[in-house]
């Protein structure tokens, strides 16, 4: 939205037309959800009036589930949002990104910047690694996200060494399925503690505002971003490690 203006002529006006239209996706959704029958799933809950006999914490596997989900959410929302700027920062020491073999992207006379690209393509990346992985339903969890959370890694890895931000812009194809594998672990046999599980699931999103600020301060830090993306491959193993290990469930929480 703001691709080759400076941050002084920005205008709140220029927000109006896409704010707009996402007012309008969102009204769209309303109607349409409101009038799917989205059914009750059985034995997720406890019946009215049942008191809970144990912690939703006492289960191992879901409290290192919701530790997972708050590394995962840091990691991916730390690279859409800082991903642009290490971008800058590249070109501005005098290597700049190319796409293609080009510097900027022309549409209409106007800029749209590179720099935007990486971001973008990141997230659209989410959008074609769901549509993959939704063929891949005969796979387990479990092996789904220590494969995606290996590969993740070595991408990471690659792109701090070579300084090439599209191996960054890859993790978004394997960030896509990680939510859904995460969860399905964390999840699993809690039966009638389901319900309440899932609220204090998906609390564990905030790890996106921590991350990101803690890698700000990082590359303040540092003195570069180059380094700060170690953040990402410390998140992508304590995921691997959750997969290999925490995610086993113990005796002692099956649930009859």
């Amino acid at each position: 939205m703001f691709s080759g203006i400076s941050i002084e002529s920005i205008e709140i006006k220029q927000l109006l037309l896409p704010l707009s239209i996402l007012i309008a996706c969102i009204l769209i959704v309303i109607l349409i959800t409101k009038k799917l029958h989205l059914p009750d799933i059985e034995n997720t809950r406890a019946v009215a009036g049942e008191k809970l006999e144990r912690s939703i914490w006492s289960f191992r596997h879901f409290a290192l589930g919701v530790l997972a989900i708050f590394f995962y959410v840091g990691t991916e929302v730390a690279i859409g949002a800082n991903i642009n700027l290490h971008a800058f920062e590249l070109t501005e020491s005098g290597h700049p990104i190319t796409f293609f073999g080009k510097t900027d992207i022309m549409i209409g006379g106007m800029d749209l910047g590179i720099h935007a690209l990486l971001s973008t393509l990141y997230w659209g990346g989410f959008l074609v690694g769901r549509s993959i992985s939704s063929f891949l339903s005969h796979i387990s969890a479990k092996t789904q996200l220590a494969v995606t959370t290996i590969l993740a890694t070595i991408l990471a890895i690659i792109a701090m060494i070579t300084q090439n931000l599209w191996f960054l812009v890859a993790i978004g194809l394997l960030h896509s399925s990680m939510w859904s594998c995460i969860y399905s672990l964390s999840i699993k046999g809690l039966n009638k503690y389901t319900s309440k599980a899932s609220g204090v699931f998906i609390s564990a999103v905030f790890g996106g505002a921590v991350f990101t600020l803690v890698q700000g301060g990082l590359a303040d830090a540092f003195g570069s971003w180059r380094w700060t993306w170690i953040l990402t491959v410390i998140c992508e193993l304590l995921m691997l490690s959750y997969a290999l290990f925490g995610s086993k469930i113990r005796e002692k929480d099956l649930i009859n």
